[in-house]
């Protein structure tokens, strides 16, 4: 093999993974899940950006939102933040007035999201929408022309 053809599959091989690894070439949409007991059935995005903001705490009975987030790192929080909170992946939200930070509960898996929505109420979390069961409701889709 030549060093220019070499050279070329190396530049090949790097923009393509760029290219996989960015949030802005997802190839699937993205379910915003809830518990299967949670009375909501629908919700859009600005609603699910106050939650996540810390703006809105509770659900429409009274029940404590319980927000998940995959870890800071992760694509699919990457395009979450993005797209939902027009934010970066590492931003951290406060409720508003106050120096109190919103929190969530971190997961590092796609299934340990949809596990702790399943099991929780007030739960709500984001996955690819591949990875849906039934064990969840799909309460949103994030589609790829969502801007």
């Amino acid at each position: 093999m030549s060093f220019t053809y070499l050279l070329r599959l190396l530049s090949l091989i790097i923009t393509t993974s760029l290219w996989v690894g960015s949030p802005l070439a997802w190839a699937e949409p993205l379910a915003i899940i809830v518990n299967n007991t949670n009375p909501v059935t629908s919700l859009t995005k600005p609603d699910i950006a106050a939650m996540y903001r810390g703006e809105e705490l509770h659900w429409p009975n009274g029940g404590r939102i319980k927000l998940v987030n995959r870890e800071i790192a992760s694509p699919v929080r990457e395009l979450f933040y993005e797209k939902v909170l027009n934010a970066k992946s590492n931003q951290q939200f406060f409720r508003p007035g106050t120096p109190i930070a919103v929190q969530s509960l971190i997961q590092r898996s796609e299934e340990a999201v949809i596990r702790f929505v399943t099991a929780i109420e007030g739960a709500i979390g984001y996955v690819n929408l591949s990875k849906v069961t039934e064990s969840v409701q799909v309460v949103f889709i994030l589609q790829k022309e969502d801007d």
